[in-house]
């Protein structure tokens, strides 16, 4: 746990929603704390990968490798505080917390709002220690985030857009019936669940136009889509471009 009493804040931002948004493995001597304002991100930790939403807080310890991605569907906005603080996470302590009660929510934007008009004050100061507390109780209490099913299907399709995907194959994964997962879509993200698939790959070709050399029709099999015809029919009808054009345009901007 925290030295609360010695612990001090050195820095607290915000990153708006961008769907390009990346951070690449580091870490840090220092706790850094994001809090999902709203969105969603990826997190990946050398031994696993882990996906947080609004609502949630990801905790990265000191000399803890990370590395952060933006869902490009989705784009996050966080709030993230980083904290010279002595202390280690208890054993098997979870890295993504609940904020059940929205306290953490509110202690975030108020510390952001402080800091942002007067900087790093003993108001700052009183209130990362309360957001310690509120850490702390969350590790006393086993606190964890509760999966409801939509989480666990898009971690699925995140992990395997590139293959065939089914209604059924979500279904299996998040065990839950068709209808439930195509309701729960429709209802959190506002489109079916075969629509948001068509969306990941189109993102993951994008990213694969700009930043490689490989032929079209090979990213449309890399991304699922296996008629490259279709694949360059549905990406103009979607961005307004064929993906040579885009890819062009993309070169030409950077």
């Amino acid at each position: 746990m925290f030295d609360v009493d010695s612990a001090r804040l050195t820095h607290v931002g915000r990153v708006e929603p961008d769907p390009k948004w990346a951070i690449e493995s580091h870490v840090h001597t220092v706790w850094e704390f994001i809090y999902f304002v709203r969105g969603t991100g990826l997190i990946d930790f050398p031994s696993t990968t882990i996906r947080a939403q609004q609502y949630h807080l990801v905790v990265y310890p000191p000399g803890l490798s990370h590395a952060e991605f933006s869902d490009p569907t989705d784009p996050e906005e966080t709030i993230f505080l980083v904290v010279d603080a002595q202390g280690t996470a208890p054993v098997g302590a979870q890295l993504r917390l609940p904020d059940t009660r929205g306290d953490m929510g509110w202690l975030c934007t108020h510390l952001y709002c402080e800091v942002q008009a007067h900087g790093v004050t003993e108001l700052a100061q009183a209130y990362t220690k309360a957001f310690l507390l509120l850490v702390e109780r969350a590790w006393d209490s086993g606190g964890e985030v509760k999966h409801d099913v939509i989480d666990v299907a898009l971690q699925y399709i995140h992990a395997n857009y590139a293959r065939y995907l089914t209604l059924d194959d979500l279904a299996h994964a998040a065990l839950a019936s068709r209808t439930h997962i195509s309701h729960r879509f429709k209802e959190k993200l506002g489109i079916s669940p075969m629509r948001y698939i068509q969306q990941v790959r189109l993102e993951n070709a994008k990213r694969f136009l700009s930043t490689s050399d490989m032929p079209v029709g090979e990213i449309a099999a890399q991304t699922g889509f296996t008629d490259a015809l279709y694949f360059s029919r549905i990406f103009k009808e979607t961005t307004g471009h064929t993906p040579t054009d885009f890819r062009n345009r993309n070169h030409n901007a950077g």
